[in-house]
């Protein structure tokens, strides 16, 4: 599902970013999971839960959506690419951030992305995972079977590994063609948000280079081994603050994130 493109920016490297926006007030800018982008269902209620008291601002991550890509693929460019829709909204701008879309933040975020704050929900990084490994095999292989034509498999292999998802949930996902449909379209790019999440470990230099205000929140229905790595993002953080939110899960609802904003706006006082 796609929503209508607003606008476009162009980025560094001439690339084209769909662009959509909601709302009026303060501008925050939103960045979805591996398969949450304009338009769909999540970001979608996010979108008009927010929207109610703020501006916000959406954008189809490069090979995404709507929006376009350029080889080679690289975190500096998807950096870029945040920048540019930062710089295409008046006035201070607070970045939320689900899943790997807080894997992209961080990033922006430790090279100095002109925003005042940042809310960052559930980094699916592995708290146990050694932070100074560089360990690319299981990206290599997501980008072999979508080279295969293994677009399934690599799908398979994401949610189960990167998500942690159960293989019976995963199997459940298959018998909702359209829903499948949406997963199939973005296996090309998983094995760039592995890359993004730093082979899953946490991005220790990156994430105690950052310099705004950071909430990061978990939710108490949520896998145990997202809180722990929620936690150790914070850790990392200088400055930052951990919020758990009882009954919410790896998808936030509106008014958890609406909480969170609030809570990141009093750290800037």
């Amino acid at each position: 599902m796609h929503a209508s493109v607003d606008r476009t920016v162009v980025s560094t490297d001439g690339t084209r970013i769909a662009v959509s926006d909601a709302g009026s007030g303060p501008a925050v800018v939103v960045v979805g999971g591996a398969f949450g982008h304009r338009g769909t269902p999540f970001v979608e209620e996010v979108v008009q839960g927010l929207a109610v008291d703020r501006r916000v601002v959406t954008y189809d991550r490069r090979g995404r959506g709507d929006s376009g890509d350029t080889d080679p693929w690289s975190i500096e460019r998807e950096v870029d690419d945040l920048r540019a829709v930062v710089d295409s909204v008046e006035g201070p701008v607070t970045v939320v951030a689900v899943c790997v879309g807080a894997g992209v933040v961080l990033h922006a975020l430790a090279t100095g992305l002109p925003v005042t704050a940042a809310v960052l929900w559930e980094p699916p990084y592995r708290a146990t995972v050694d932070p100074h490994a560089d360990d690319v095999v299981f990206a290599d292989s997501l980008d072999e079977h979508v080279a295969a034509g293994r677009r399934a498999a690599a799908v398979r292999a994401f949610l189960a590994q990167v998500l942690g998802l159960p293989m019976g949930q995963v199997s459940a996902y298959r018998l909702r063609p359209a829903l499948w449909r949406t997963f199939l379209a973005d296996a090309h790019v998983l094995a760039r948000d592995v890359r993004m999440l730093n082979g899953l470990a946490i991005p220790e230099r990156t994430l105690s280079a950052v310099g705004v205000p950071v909430v990061v929140g978990s939710g108490t229905d949520s896998a145990g081994w997202l809180g722990l790595a929620a936690r150790a993002t914070a850790d990392a953080i200088p400055g930052s603050e951990l919020v758990v939110v009882p009954g919410q899960d790896h998808s936030p609802d509106a008014a958890t994130l609406q909480g969170l904003l609030t809570r990141v706006g009093a750290l800037q006082r």
